[in-house]
């Protein structure tokens, strides 16, 4: 304990002094995993009080989840300059209070990574946690290892990272340079810029692009493969120019980056990105075909990378002094991400990246998702400022509905302006009025957006979004020129089954426990409440397998191709009965939602439609 110490101690002296005395110093090193966790010892600004409290947060922006980053921290010591431990009491997951605070010179603690930690009780999404893969890779995540002393979040922070032979740390962040090429050091202005820029550490796997002026990396990790960088950047080239495009020709960021891991993991059961001002982490599994990997990177690509303008740029007081412990919501997800994800589709549809019935498909998708998969009578400022807690449940409805609120805002621009204002004039506006270091006020905002543009946009938020009100769909549809009919009908090859599944009591084999919402297939194989699942299609189909079995169905399944299920069937009460289950994939005429180009569209409807699609 006492080498220990005392290593400690001489490492921190070397530091620079002043920088010090108002900021913090922090030391990470890749190379000393120790039961899978790494030491952080952080040389702490001066402080005043005689206690203070040290955090690391409840949550993060951008996750709208509770996470408990504390929770996954160990062996949390306090020190004087001496080296004297000084008091410390833990009052809850992620604050520590340190006695004698007068006296604080550094402190020492262990963090254990939230992906392979399953003794900490906790459920954090991949791309907000973090990893530690000896040798291999590493995901820092910095609110995951790096916290703060309450009311100095604003305070310098300098992070040294001592890193394995060979590695390379992508991030959006810029290392100083140093003549140590197992050193990486970083510094940013405070606390919140330190934790808005993950870092993917492992063997280089990365590709550059020039997007005019922004530099956009792409850094990946795949274990046992290389030279996926380049190939993902092919796939996304086209959107980025698309989004510069959409914007003007010019990106408001010198650098973008992409951070990229491909999970071997099995029986993945989620993956998708979360976004930085500069950054996005993606977590996708590694056995996708390529088409459909690809195709995914390029949706998850687009999203993200239209965060450099919202909450870049356009955010309220609760994102841009954000509290990690008390964390107060914004109303205005609707803005975050529902706006970001109308552009992300938008911009590819003026670049000609889709054509416009593929556009339609996806907002009828999105329709479909909002009133079917959610909650349509609530209020989206409600579900907004309850995403943490009370509408958690409702949250994805912001790339639904909150999409569709982009549409008939943009549409409603376009029409009161006759063609010469629309939501990309609108948001180039408010990054002017605010911009990455002014807030405005959440209850404003709406008020706001009324003087740069029209009374009845006030209307439209009143209605639709502070209310519930459904959307004015077929007057934004009609507005575009386009036929809207909720309540039609459309031929599909249904290979949906849709039954219930429980696990068994070996905790392996999967059981029919529903077929409350099974589909005409899914009544036409006969299951029965209660089978006991073998095989579907020839392949084993219990709890290890059966995500890979709906995968190879999924994509391989054709019209009029057998569904095969071999189940066993309790006949008594002391013996079962193997069956094999079949039915043919038929074609259904099935409820849809059509949107389609009007052939009727008057000239006034063609020169809007033309507008918002860029061809004029």
């Amino acid at each position: 304990m006492k080498q220990f110490l005392l290593a400690t101690f001489v490492l921190f002296m070397v530091f620079n002094h002043a920088v010090a005395q108002k900021g913090y110093q922090v030391a990470i090193d890749l190379r000393k995993v120790q039961k899978d966790r790494l030491a952080v010892n952080i040389q702490t600004p001066k402080v005043m009080a005689e206690a203070i409290a040290f955090h690391l947060p409840k949550i993060v922006p951008g996750t709208y989840a509770i996470h408990n980053y504390g929770a996954y921290v160990s062996n949390f010591k306090a020190f004087d300059r001496a080296g004297i431990q000084l008091q410390v009491e833990h009052p809850d997951s992620n604050t520590w209070i340190i006695k004698g605070a007068q006296n604080l010179h550094h402190l020492s603690y262990e963090v254990d990574d939230s992906w392979d930690s399953p003794e900490i009780k906790g459920d954090i999404f991949e791309p907000a946690g973090t990893n530690i893969q000896q040798d291999s890779f590493f995901v820092l995540n910095s609110f995951g290892f790096i916290g703060y002393l309450k009311n100095l979040e604003e305070r310098p922070y300098q992070v040294r990272i001592s890193k394995p032979k060979g590695f390379y740390g992508a991030t959006s962040l810029q290392p100083s340079k140093q003549s140590n090429p197992e050193m990486d050091v970083i510094q940013t202005r405070n606390y919140h810029t330190l934790v808005d820029a993950p870092i993917l550490y492992c063997e280089p796997d990365t590709a550059w692009l020039k997007v005019g002026k922004t530099s956009v990396l792409i850094a990946v990790y795949k274990q046992g493969q290389k030279n996926i960088a380049k190939t993902l950047l092919k796939d996304i080239k086209p959107i980025l120019e698309a989004h510069r495009s959409y914007f003007g020709g010019k990106l408001p960021v010198d650098k973008y980056a992409f951070l990229v891991h491909f999970s071997n993991r099995k029986n993945l059961t989620r993956f998708g990105a979360l976004e930085h001002s500069q950054s996005c982490f993606t977590f996708l599994p590694s056995n996708l075909p390529a088409s459909e990997e690809s195709s995914i990177f390029r949706d998850i690509a687009a999203h993200e990378f239209l965060h450099i303008l919202t909450p870049l740029n356009i955010h309220s007081e609760e994102i841009g002094h954000f509290d990690y412990i008390d964390t107060k919501m914004s109303k205005h997800l609707w803005l975050y991400e529902g706006l970001t994800e109308y552009a992300a589709h938008h911009s590819q549809l003026r670049a000609g990246l889709i054509d416009l019935q593929t556009y339609l498909d996806r907002q009828a998708s999105k329709i479909n998702n909002a009133t079917s998969m959610f909650n349509d009578s609530l209020a989206f400022t409600e579900l907004s400022l309850g995403a943490l807690d009370k509408y958690k449940s409702q949250y994805q409805n912001v790339y639904e509905k909150g999409a569709l609120i982009g549409l008939c805002l943009d549409a409603l621009l376009l029409q009161k302006s006759n063609g010469k204002y629309n939501t990309r004039a609108l948001m180039s506006d408010l990054a002017k009025q605010y911009g990455p270091h002014k807030s405005f006020k959440d209850h404003e905002l709406f008020d706001k957006i009324t003087e740069l543009t029209y009374p009845e946009v006030r209307t439209f938020f009143k209605k639709h979004v502070e209310n519930a009100e459904p959307l004015p769909l077929a007057e934004t549809f009609a507005t575009l020129g386009v036929a809207y009919n909720p309540k039609g009908e459309t031929k599909m090859i249904q290979r949906q089954i849709l039954f219930g599944m429980a696990l068994g009591p070996d905790r392996k084999t999967l059981l029919v426990q529903s077929l409350d919402e099974a589909t005409d297939l899914g009544k036409r194989l006969g299951f029965q409440v209660g089978d006991k699942f073998v095989s579907m299609n020839g392949q084993a189909f219990d709890l290890t397998s059966y995500q890979s079995c709906f995968e190879h169905y999924s994509t391989h399944s054709q019209l009029g191709d057998t569904v095969t299920f071999v189940v066993k069937r309790k006949i008594s009460d002391t013996e079962e009965k193997e069956l094999t289950l079949q039915a043919d994939i038929r074609e259904e005429i099935v409820p849809a939602i059509l949107i389609n180009p009007d052939p009727k569209a008057s000239a006034q409807q063609l020169f809007i439609r033309s507008i918002w699609m860029g061809e004029k």
